[in-house]
């Protein structure tokens, strides 16, 4: 029982983790990562429903996966 209760609150913190880094991400890169990632949207569909050009919905996406790979890469 005990090592399910280590698995939960590691769970826990590491989506509390994923949140923070989630938050400070800008909000233009933020509805990137997660309209991707939550809505299964392509680059493509990512431009349009954000009105940009798929080469900038391209660099949002690159630009939030590369902040938080950084961010979720550091202990805190």
């Amino acid at each position: 029982m005990e090592i399910a209760a280590d698995l939960r609150l590691d769970r826990k913190r590491a989506v509390e983790r994923l949140l923070a880094a989630l938050g400070e991400l800008p909000d233009a890169q933020r509805e990137a990562f997660l309209l991707q990632q939550e809505s299964e949207l392509s680059v493509e569909e990512i431009a349009a429903a954000t009105g940009v050009s798929p080469e900038t919905a391209k660099s949002r996406l690159r630009y939030a996966v590369a902040k938080l790979r950084a961010s979720l890469g550091k202990k805190s």
